[in-house]
């Protein structure tokens, strides 16, 4: 992939303070900035507008252009984000927790998405004839999740350990969100991960029954998507990622005042396929109108984390936190 130099916008700018403006050129515009953007296929709606409608938000194609690619596990975003093969990554704000505790630098300059009881949360489903009736019932049988040490991964082992059990006590199998529901049909699942909009599909095509949702075994409110980036990187393209984030709270505000259109246009651009009758009327996660990620909801995730032996180590998460790019 051709890496775009960027032209300094004040060349030229010096010499014509000096010289009075006698003879000076005129500035040339910079080239907008490629921002490579790792995103997955759940709860990202106000992002997946501006790479559906790239003409949507107006720093688009001037300040920065979105070069994104979808991954369908954490795993593989995280490896290429640690590879610098992509500059943002939109993901699991337990990943960034758990990758800054190992070392890695990065900053969250933004909240999507929050795992609240205000809102939807990402459930556990059965079909609507298991014998499991609770997470009791859960000893021996086989979950879909979309990875190991994922937040699903998290929720499902606090769910179990309010019953005495352990994630050791089940059979994990990683399976991507589009295929878990038909994992769970054939039978390869007894239990599924479902965030939204797999969720609404999952009720409106089959016969199921909510086991748990996440708020079962982690009872605050979470950050769930977060947008980070290398410390390095921002500061380089200051300007491109705000006008990115100005583009994002404009695109997020338009998801949150008409949901029904964003959608709609999220339909027609096949960003989402998900029949309209499901989609267009979804229970939908809480999303700060803001972007401004909730520091102390971090701090008690990582705690969290510790408690449930998924890190050992711990990160100063109001350090990897910097919303000077958010707009003001």
């Amino acid at each position: 992939m051709s890496k775009i130099i960027r032209r300094d916008v004040l060349r030229g700018v010096a010499a014509a303070g000096v010289l009075g403006g006698i003879g000076a050129r005129p500035a040339a515009a910079a080239d907008p900035v490629t921002l490579r953007l790792g995103y997955g296929g759940a709860a990202e709606e106000p992002v997946w507008i501006l790479i559906a409608k790239p003409d949507f938000g107006k720093n688009q194609g001037k300040l920065y252009k979105l070069d994104a690619t979808r991954f369908q596990g954490s795993e593989k975003r995280a490896q290429a984000f640690e590879a610098n093969a992509i500059d943002l990554s939109q993901g699991s704000a337990h990943g960034v927790i758990f990758a800054a505790a190992e070392g890695v630098q990065s900053k969250i300059i933004a909240s999507l998405t929050r795992e609240s009881k205000k809102a939807f949360s990402t459930a556990f489903y059965v079909p609507d004839d298991s014998p499991i009736k609770s997470v009791a019932d859960m000893k021996g049988k086989i979950v879909g999740i979309n990875g190991f040490s994922t937040a699903g991964h998290l929720w499902l082992k606090a769910a179990l350990e309010k019953h005495g059990l352990s994630d050791k006590d089940v059979t994990i199998a990683p399976i991507p969100f589009p295929a878990m529901q038909e994992a769970m049909r054939a039978g390869k699942v007894d239990v599924g991960e479902f965030p939204q909009p797999f969720a609404a599909l999952l009720e409106k095509q089959a016969k199921v029954r909510k086991l748990f949702d996440a708020k079962y075994g982690v009872p605050f409110d979470e950050e769930l998507i977060v947008i980070a980036g290398k410390d390095e990187f921002l500061k380089k393209n200051a300007v491109a990622i705000r006008g990115f984030l100005e583009d994002v709270l404009q695109a997020t505000d338009y998801y949150l005042t008409k949901p029904k259109e964003a959608r709609q246009l999220l339909i027609d651009t096949k960003m989402v396929r998900v029949i309209p009758e499901v989609y267009l009327t979804m229970h939908d996660y809480y999303r700060d109108p803001t972007l401004r990620p909730d520091v102390e909801a971090l701090v008690q995730m990582q705690e969290f984390m510790i408690k449930a032996g998924f890190m050992t180590k711990r990160a100063d998460m109001r350090a990897i936190v910097d919303t000077s790019y958010l707009p003001k």
